[in-house]
């Protein structure tokens, strides 16, 4: 990576393209809208205004309008400051950090752009702990640029558009302030896109907001539409499942539930240190554990032996852990996990789920795994099978869809995780019928069985949706 890159990657500077700014700039600056202002003149803020392309656009449609406007720009790069100020000499634009700039008494009537995506993963654009307005340590830093200019935004009328990462939709860290939004404003406007527009190769969305009172040309408060005309509700996944058809997930009270998952078992995922210590002990022979990585996982069942893993830079057919190996700490490691248990693929189209009910793989990373309690089952044996039946259903598939939407590497998948995957809501009725269907290997049986043990009638909707991405995954399975 050049010099000049990693220099982008650590400021999130990736800018727009002209597309992209002319749609935003459409969504929210209708003239009815910008005429209705009360503001003379209308104020409008890109607090991470790069080039300042932006507000040339809202500057260009607002003279277009008639209506007089002060644009105001802020930029941490002071050569982004300058091209800015080039691009749009009637702006006020100075260099400073938004986020750390004192905005004592400020109100816009409009604050509009594409703040900085700097993951916190990464040494490189950490900050180090969490979020100064609202997220936890790692939301991303647009999360922050979000609830910084929820509080610049005149509380009546005005408006809020941002591009953004599609992560954001979803990401824990993230959650109070997509909540703190949702109490002041309404959103009225969203797009996303499978493509990856910039070169960070983040995947993207747009997303408007009204605060205060309904809009005045003709978009309400009550009234929220995306681009593909699927209405948009409280979770903000909906951006992006409304747009690949992922059905509504019946609400909670509209189901017979008994508590969560987690209240039934234990989850968790292994990380960095697990991953490490395995190492030395993984091959291709016949001593130990199996190895059971997420791309071995598929609903109901496991491809370990007929699919390659690529596993610390190496290609296995079928890996084991050698017990004898591991270190002390690792050895106490594969003791624990040697259980009844289920695993979970991490990333995902739809959940995939593997009854271990012996004990007898070890979980690669990050592969979830579940470890049953005391949940009225007879044995943990079987509890780990209900769990597996309750998790190769359409409803868990959707459940996770709207609470995950936009996390997955790629675009038709979703990134699951222990304490996500620990909030599902767990089903009060039989799952006899659907562990059964599952010991026998007949996936779809499962299915629907297990929608019915949460009082979920037949949904040709869900079960369809569900089905197609089934029928992909068993597409592309190895022969045998």
């Amino acid at each position: 990576m050049s010099v000049a890159a990693r220099a982008r990657k650590r400021l999130g500077a990736w800018y727009t393209p002209a597309a992209v700014v002319e749609q935003v700039v459409d969504a929210v600056v209708g003239e009815r809208w910008a005429a209705g202002r009360r503001a003379d003149p209308m104020r409008v803020l890109d607090p991470a205004c790069g080039d300042g392309r932006f507000l040339e656009a809202v500057g260009q449609r607002l003279d277009r309008f008639g209506v007089p406007h002060a644009l105001h720009g802020v930029d941490i790069d002071t050569a982004a400051v300058d091209a800015a100020r080039r691009r749009v000499p009637s702006a006020s634009i100075v260099a400073d950090d938004a986020l750390g700039r004192s905005w004592s008494g400020a109100a816009f009537d409009l604050v509009i752009g594409n703040p900085p995506f700097l993951s916190q993963l990464a040494a490189e654009t950490t900050r180090g702990g969490a979020s100064r307005h609202g997220g936890g340590p790692y939301a991303d830093a647009a999360a922050e640029f979000l609830a910084l200019a929820a509080t610049l935004v005149d509380p009546s009328g005005g408006r809020l558009a941002f591009v953004l990462p599609q992560s954001l939709l979803a990401a824990r860290d993230a959650g109070p302030i997509r909540t703190a939004l949702d109490a002041r404003c309404s959103m009225i406007w969203s797009w996303s896109t499978d493509e990856l527009l910039f070169d960070a190769r983040v995947r993207t969305c747009a997303l408007a907001f009204e605060f205060g009172a309904g809009g005045r040309d003709g978009t309400s408060a009550g009234t929220k539409v995306a681009t593909n005309g699927a209405p948009l509700d409280a979770t903000w996944s909906s951006v992006i499942t409304g747009r690949r058809g992922v059905p509504q997930a019946p609400a909670d009270a509209e189901l017979a539930v008994d508590g969560t998952l987690g209240d039934r078992a234990v989850l968790n995922a292994n990380f960095r240190d697990e991953y490490y210590g395995m190492i030395p002990a993984v091959g291709d022979h016949d001593r130990g554990a199996p190895l059971l990585t997420s791309g071995s996982i598929d609903p109901g069942t496991s491809l370990w032996g007929r699919r390659d893993v690529h596993f610390a830079k190496r290609r296995f057919r079928a890996p084991r852990i050698d017990l004898a190996a591991l270190d002390e700490r690792m050895r106490r490691w594969a003791e624990r996990r040697l259980v009844p248990k289920v695993l979970v693929a991490n990333q995902t189209a739809i959940v995939e789920a593997f009854c271990d009910p012996e004990g007898a793989v070890l979980p690669g990373v990050p592969v979830i795994g579940i470890y049953p309690g005391e949940c009225g089952a007879a044995s943990a044996a079987g509890a780990a099978w209900e769990i597996a039946a309750a998790l190769t259903s359409p409803f868990a598939s959707a459940w996770a869809w709207h609470r995950s939407a936009g996390t997955g590497l790629s675009s038709g998948t979703i990134r699951l995780g222990p304490a996500l995957l620990a909030e599902l809501p767990w089903p009060s009725g039989d799952l006899g019928v659907a562990t059964a269907a599952l010991r026998a290997g007949d996936v779809r049986a499962c299915g629907r069985a297990a929608d019915r043990a949460w009082g979920i009638a037949a949904d040709d909707d869900l079960f369809a949706w569900w089905d197609r991405a089934l029928r992909r995954i068993e597409s592309r399975r190895p022969p045998g």
